[in-house]
Parts: structure tokens; C-alpha cells; sequence
């Protein structure tokens, strides 16, 4: 379900844009002019397409008020992950060619198309337009104190780390600093942290799962997830009421527990002198329902919104095991 305009969440922008206010002087009603406003709306469209942007961004609507005019853009994905990483390879390579960032131009470009004052305008950015659903992501660009400004929201992930030192690992007392690094690479480290969870996910007390591992990054950093999981954040996930009665009369062996995946970004950082490294591990929990056989794309939704705390302990956790497996 889309919104429409009369349904925007007025509290939440209120929150994230603090900056907006109505013009005092002289001041005009835009409404007037919305015929025209819907017309530059599908400008604004050719131009993202026509720019490059497109591929990545669109139009979601225009909202104008009698001193507001409010532009809505959205994403062509679904999930957020996939909305994340598409806008923060936008903004990169946008603003590795230009002096301006990518918000300014959006910005900018709405005010020369709209021909509104630019303390009128402001662009809004999500990544849903459902009521349904908590948007994760925002960016809220505005014009205030001579300067665009923007307001952001990002979707939250677990973060921990895990520092380690020659004096963490004894058996490495007396040895000298390019000893350690060689016992401690990057490359030795990610294997260990690989190792360790082909081993953990590679089987589960769950009918009907088979947790895969897939490798999606192994250089700079390791990424990898794990999918078709059971109860592995999501610990007091029952079976579903019905399953257990279909289990219990007919025999059967239903297993509809939430579906989890799993995202892990690792990385190696080694600190100056002979103070060690860092290993960050960054954790996104997804689940989806447990009576298909296989979630379609779409059909995963964040732990963060539901299920934060399960995650925060999960990412605790997992940072002690992996800590204990490096110094193994």
C-alpha cells in the first residue's frame, strides 16, 4: 500500500526535520499552483533518468501545501539491504566527480524545477511508503541557515569487537612483532572466523532446515550469511498452533518456525606498534515465515524493529565465541 498525501507521517517529520517552519512574509499559497507542481514532478523524474540517478531513485509523489512543498522519492527495492548498499554507491560515485554532495543536487534541482523559494522546499527519502511498516532509512533535505541541511536515519546493525593483544594469547609471550602479525593476519583470522562458522550453522536441531554458509566477500573483508536457520536468535520461536496439532493428531512433522538469515561483515584493523588488532563484527538478523519451503525475495523483515533486543544479546554472544576461536 502506498501513501498518499493526506497520510504522511506528520509526527515523525516533525521530529526528523526540525528545521522546516512556514515563511512569515508576504507569504503565497502554493496550492494554487499544483497542476504545474505535478507536471514538474514527471520532470523531475526525466531528469533522474536522464542523469543516471534514475536507476537507483524515483519519484514517489509531491505533497503541496499552502506554504510547503514537499518532494517524496523511493527506492525500485524492496528489501533494505539492497537499499542501503545502492544508495551509499550512489552517493560515492556522485560525489567522487562533483563539489557538491548527492543531497545538494537533489535539493537543488527541485528548487530550479519547481521555481519555489528554496525555504519552502524540502526532498524526503525513504524506504517505504506502507504504513504498515517502520521506515529504516530517511534523509530529509532541507534549506536553512543559508545552507542545505540534511536529517538522516539509517537502519541499525550490531556492532562489537573484539581487540586482541600479544599479551591476550600466551602462548605468544616472547615473540616478536612480525610473529604475531603472520599468527594474526587478516587472512589467518578470517579462516579461523569461516571455520568456525561452517562448524557452528552446519547443522541445526531443527526438522526440515539446512543452514547454508555463502561467502560474498573474502579480501579486504570477510562477508558471508547464513540461511534457513531456526531459533538460532530468535531462541523461544514456538511452532505455529496448528503446526503442533497436525503434528500431535495425524503424525505429521510440521516445522513453521520463523526462517532466519543471518549477515555477517567482518573486518581486521591492526593497531600501531605492538598494541595488537581489532576485529569489528557488524550482525544483520532477518526472518521470515516457516511455512514455505523457501522465502520469496521481499518476503524477509528486519529483526531490528521486532526482535532488537534478541539481536543485541545474539551479537554479544557471538562476539565471545569469536574471540575465544581466534586465540585458540
Amino acid at each position: 500500500m502506498r501513501l498518499t498525501f493526506s497520510m504522511i507521517r506528520p509526527l515523525f517529520l516533525a521530529a526528523c526535520l526540525p528545521g522546516l517552519s512556514v515563511a512569515s512574509a508576504q507569504p503565497e499559497n502554493l496550492t494554487q499552483d499544483t497542476d504545474f507542481f505535478n507536471r514538474q514532478k514527471e520532470t523531475y523524474q526525466r531528469w533522474l533518468d536522464h542523469s543516471g540517478l534514475g536507476k537507483v531513485l524515483k519519484v514517489e509523489a509531491i505533497d503541496v501545501k499552502e506554504q510547503r512543498l514537499s518532494l517524496y522519492l523511493g527506492f525500485p527495492y524492496d528489501d533494505i539491504d539492497s537499499i542501503v548498499r545502492a544508495w551509499e554507491v550512489l552517493k560515492r560515485e556522485f560525489e567522487a566527480e562533483r563539489p557538491i554532495s548527492l543531497e545538494q543536487q537533489l535539493f537543488y534541482k527541485a528548487v530550479n524545477l519547481m521555481e519555489v523559494r528554496q525555504s519552502l522546499v524540502d526532498v524526503q527519502i525513504y524506504d517505504t511508503y506502507d504504513l504498515r511498516q517502520e521506515p529504516l532509512f530517511f534523509r530529509g533535505i532541507y534549506f536553512e541557515d543559508g545552507q542545505v541541511r540534511v536529517e538522516e536515519s539509517n537502519p541499525k546493525s550490531k556492532i562489537r569487537e573484539v581487540s586482541i593483544s600479544p599479551a591476550s594469547f600466551k602462548g605468544m609471550k616472547g615473540a616478536s612483532k612480525a610473529q604475531f602479525r603472520q599468527a594474526f593476519s587478516r587472512e589467518s583470522v578470517y579462516e579461523k572466523v569461516l571455520e568456525y562458522a561452517r562448524k557452528r550453522y552446519g547443522s541445526t536441531g531443527c526438522e526440515q532446515r539446512t543452514p547454508k554458509v555463502r561467502v560474498l566477500e573474502n579480501e579486504a573483508v570477510l562477508r558471508f550469511e547464513v540461511e534457513d536457520l531456526c531459533r538460532e536468535v530468535l531462541t523461544d520461536e514456538a511452532n505455529p498452533l496448528l503446526a503442533r496439532i497436525l503434528n500431535s493428531c495425524c503424525g505429521q512433522d510440521y516445522n513453521w518456525v520463523k526462517r532466519e538469515l543471518l549477515s555477517f561483515l567482518v573486518t581486521h584493523r591492526e593497531l600501531p606498534g605492538e598494541q595488537g588488532f581489532v576485529v569489528t563484527i557488524e550482525i544483520d538478523g532477518k526472518y521470515g515465515s516457516g511455512i514455505y519451503e523457501k522465502v520469496r525475495r521481499g518476503g524477509y523483515l528486519s529483526m531490528e524493529v521486532d526482535f532488537d533486543d534478541y539481536l543485541e544479546r545474539y551479537a554479544d554472544s557471538f562476539r565471545e565465541d569469536l574471540k575465544r576461536i581466534i586465540l585458540k
